[in-house]
């Protein structure tokens, strides 16, 4: 538990820390390489500003190339804008842990302030001092966009997460984090009951198949790398490169390794990637232009592949083995629907939706400009990316989804023991019938057929009979004489 200005101080520590560790990946190398070259003509601020532009590359800026030999090639003036996915990810994952530890403050604000100012602070600095005249970062970009991203990650992840994923428990929740949170819940409710129930296991399963689509395009990556070895050194060697231009060249390959996985991905799809303006690589034929000797590029495959459409088995078989997986996440979507139909179109058809979209925004991320010319465009297509992943996830996450969603059927024992209740109630009514009906009759034999059952009072005693006309007696007159 912590007061404001604790808050405030700790978290614009680690802020600090941030910059230094994400900028210090790239810097220390760098100094150690420029120190054991020893080349006189070489100063260490090129190591800083290779450093400082890699960073400010890393949350969005586009830095500005003037012409230049590049690799004993006379290169013309460009934009490099797109982002090292490797490196981001780098800063991300700071920026997520700083909110993570920020989570168990009773105050947030004060870590928001302190945090996004230093790391604004830093921006500035790094901008305005790594411009040069052959490389510079765009001026307002590059104070904007650095904190922007770090002040995103860290607010939602302070607000998201969950003080336990630390070890701490029995801590009050802050103020920012309960009215977020009742906000979110409040939004979740009004959505109706059709989203509460197909989101989360649509969620769960359109994620599942991008994970997989994505670890299979870096497996495959891996090996054909690994197969074209030879080819890599040789693409080395014909660069004629110092140590440190090697190692410079080596750790911005690694930094867009990630891009290049997203790019094999969109050649699963079908769709392809394109490095350059005009070219395209896909599973039916690869078409490309004149391209720089990076060693990366041993990967590209080359010419017709006879069986390069079987690719788009990949996401395929994901999206069946995403929708069989997530059954147990379905109960709710499976009691809510009394059609097998029904529930597997709503099952299916927001899975597919839900890989498309995701794939659209990394796609958006990986793509940009890497090069001069026709390097201006480099990454595939969004758009026919995103379309073509949702026409082969949509069919067979619908044909799998009627074993994850099909409406349950009615539990069998409870079924017998209905019945059997009911045919307990019926024998007891047939009882209780036959025993009115035999009371009834014999009732009716002990008692005349115009009395009635249940009438139990007593009746007048029955009059005397008359006297017969013949022996009828003179009525007496009240003179008659006394008996003695």
């Amino acid at each position: 538990m912590f007061s404001r200005r604790t808050t405030f101080f700790t978290t614009l520590l680690e802020a600090a820390l941030a910059v230094a560790v994400s900028l210090g990946v790239l810097l220390v190398p760098l100094t150690v390489l420029w120190v054991a070259e020893n080349n006189s003509t070489v100063d260490w601020m090129a190591a800083y500003r290779a450093s400082a532009d890699i960073w400010l590359a890393a949350h969005g800026v586009p830095i500005a190339i003037t012409e230049q030999p590049i690799a004993g090639v006379s290169a013309p003036a460009f934009v490099l804008q797109i982002l090292p996915l490797g490196f981001t990810a780098v800063i991300v994952g700071l920026a997520f842990r700083m909110g993570q530890r920020l989570a168990t403050s009773a105050v947030l604000w004060p870590g928001w302030l302190g945090g996004i100012g230093v790391y604004g602070t830093a921006s500035l600095l790094l901008t305005t001092s790594s411009k040069h005249a052959l490389a510079s970062a765009d001026a307002n970009l590059g104070v904007f966009l650095p904190p922007v991203l770090f002040g995103t990650v860290l607010v939602l992840s302070s607000l998201l997460s969950k003080p336990a994923d630390l070890g701490v428990t029995n801590l009050p929740v802050a103020r920012e984090r309960a009215r977020f949170q009742s906000w979110m819940r409040e939004r979740w409710e009004s959505l109706g009951w059709w989203a509460n129930v197909v989101a989360p296991p649509a969620l769960r399963a359109g994620t599942a198949v991008v994970v997989m689509l994505l670890g299979f395009a870096a497996l495959s990556l891996a090996l054909v790398l690994g197969f074209n070895w030879i080819e890599v050194i040789r693409l080395y060697e014909s660069m004629q490169l110092t140590l440190l231009g090697g190692v410079l060249l080596t750790v911005g390959q690694l930094a867009f390794l990630p891009n290049f996985v997203v790019f094999a991905a969109d050649w699963f799809t079908g769709v392809g990637f394109a490095i350059g303006s005009g070219s395209s690589v896909s599973p039916l034929g690869t078409n490309l232009g004149p391209l720089p000797s990076l060693p990366i590029f041993a990967a590209l495959p080359a010419g017709h592949l006879s069986v390069g459409i079987i690719a788009v088995l990949v996401p395929v078989i994901s999206a069946i083995v995403a929708t069989l997986s997530v059954k147990n996440h379905a109960a709710d979507l499976r009691f809510e629907f009394a059609h097998p139909l029904s529930a597997a179109l709503s099952l299916g058809i927001p899975v597919a939706l839900v890989a498309a979209l995701e794939f659209l925004i990394i796609n958006v991320l990986a793509r940009g400009a890497l090069g001069p010319g026709r390097l201006a465009e480099v990454g595939g297509n969004p758009l026919s990316n995103a379309a073509a992943l949702f026409a082969e996830v949509a069919l067979v996450a619908t044909i799998a989804a009627f074993y994850s969603a099909s409406p349950d059927a009615p539990d069998g024992h409870l079924i017998e023991r209905a019945k059997a209740s009911v045919a307990n109630v019926r024998g007891s009514v047939a009882s209780v019938t036959n025993i009115a009906r035999t009371a009834t009759k014999t009732a009716g034999k002990a008692k005349p057929e115009d009395q009635d059952f249940y009438d139990t009072a007593p009746k007048p005693a029955a009059e005397p009979p008359a006297a017969k006309p013949g022996n009828a007696s003179p009525a007496a007159s009240g003179f008659e004489p006394e008996e003695r």
